[in-house]
């Protein structure tokens, strides 16, 4: 059995292991592929005709309802696939549970654009995907089977696929979706956990963290978390990858591999940001009970072009997100409180003063007190009370919400689409 020393207060105290009782929780593995050309010629095949597909029901639901008042639903749309097939090959030989999800895809974009409309948020009304930003079709269902034991993936109208099978899968699979990425191709399942697992509880202890640029985070016992600037270290070089891109010719070869390699170059510095949060999430998760952030308007702070970039760089909502999601498998929780007046206020006598940004150290008029501006942050935040944030563990999280535009949709070209 674990045992945890407390110094301040001579301690020993053994914590025993526990069920803690759960709710179905769906979790998502992520496997490299190693595709045949052939295979991956039928992967750009189908991603293409499901495309087309997608922006085909799009533009007939945009058509009967300004043209003749009429809403078109997915079950209509789904009943006309039949037909469809009959006319088009290349839809005809991708499986039919695949079809229906791209249709699903379309459904939920205005199920969301509804939902917006409702909470008097910017709609944002979905629009047309291009075939480089449709890179991922799901078998919802059924169509697939991994074998783990030859590290092979089974795909119903495609074939075998071998994988790189990182890790075993615990639970039942849901979902498999293939999903096209700058380095290659890749599988996430979609796996239901059943099982609760048993769960060490750690001591009722609280924390208040201050996210920031100058230091990602400082915590209210007065550690802070260094900003390693992924994006800035590497800002250079991607610029220069970029410069490669705007000499290449459109449409030609050499500037398909410069935008290639321009992505791959972005994609590192995303991992590398995602497996920051991951680690340093999972030590605040082994240590405190309940953590506490500000609940930031991250998007009215990014409109701010002199710090638009290092904002983005950060990540703080991801690592917000994840911090949520390893505190819920640790039994304890993660809460947002009222960002305003944190780092105004004085965390001893609750004294208001300005605080411009360039000022770093916080000087209390009126008790004399002196520490660092993000600390006495985060001890308000901590002793704030705060709404609790739920990870987003469900089982839609792996199908990608359609793209939408900001305000209200231009009208489109006309587009080469099957009838559907």
């Amino acid at each position: 059995m674990p045992e945890h020393r407390f110094p301040e207060a001579s301690l020993t105290i053994t914590l025993k292991p526990c069920l803690v009782s759960r709710e179905e929780t769906v979790k998502a593995y992520k496997y490299k592929l190693k595709p045949s050309a052939k295979v991956v010629a039928i992967f750009e095949a189908w991603l293409a005709a499901l495309c087309e597909l997608y922006n085909a029901a799009l533009q007939e639901r945009r058509d009967a309802y300004s043209i003749n008042g009429i809403s078109i639903s997915k079950k209509d749309q789904s009943a006309q696939l039949p037909d469809i097939k009959k006319e088009r090959d290349d839809l005809a030989r991708i499986h039919s549970q695949v079809i229906q999800e791209a249709l699903k895809r379309l459904d939920l974009a205005f199920q969301h654009f509804f939902r917006r409309v409702k909470e008097s948020r910017i709609p944002g009304f979905p629009r047309f995907r291009s075939r480089s930003r449709y890179d991922s079709f799901t078998y919802p269902q059924s169509g697939f089977k991994l074998d783990q034991k030859r590290k092979k993936l089974h795909l119903s109208k495609i074939g075998s696929v071998e994988l790189h099978l990182s890790r075993p899968i615990e639970g039942e699979i849901k979902t498999c979706t293939i999903k096209r990425e700058a380095d290659g191709w890749y599988v996430v399942f979609a796996v239901e956990e059943n099982e609760p697992k048993p769960v060490v509880m750690m001591p009722d202890k609280t924390v208040g963290i201050d996210v920031g640029i100058k230091t990602f985070a400082t915590l209210s016992n007065g550690e802070q978390i260094e900003n390693p600037r992924f994006l800035r270290n590497r800002e250079r070089e991607l610029k220069k990858a970029q410069r490669r891109v705007s000499r290449r010719i459109k449409r030609s070869n050499r500037r398909k591999k410069a935008v290639c390699l321009l992505a791959k170059k972005h994609q590192r510095v995303a991992r590398q940001r995602r497996d920051f949060h991951f680690k340093e999430a999972n030590k605040l998760a082994k240590k405190y009970r309940v953590i506490k952030f500000e609940n930031l308007n991250i998007k009215g702070m990014v409109k701010n072009h002199h710090l638009a970039k290092s904002i983005s760089d950060a990540g703080w909502r991801q690592f917000i997100s994840i911090t949520a999601h390893k505190a819920e498998e640790a039994g304890g929780e993660v809460e947002e409180v009222k960002a305003a007046g944190t780092t105004t206020r004085c965390s001893r006598c609750g004294q208001d003063q300005k605080m411009p940004l360039d000022i770093r150290i916080y000087r209390c008029g009126s008790c004399g007190q002196i520490m660092d501006r993000d600390h006495n942050a985060a001890i308000n935040i901590k002793e704030r009370k705060g709404r609790a944030v739920l990870s987003s563990r469900r089982r839609d999280a792996v199908v990608e919400e359609a793209r939408t535009y900001r305000a209200t949709d231009p009208e489109s070209p006309t587009i080469a689409r099957p009838r559907v």
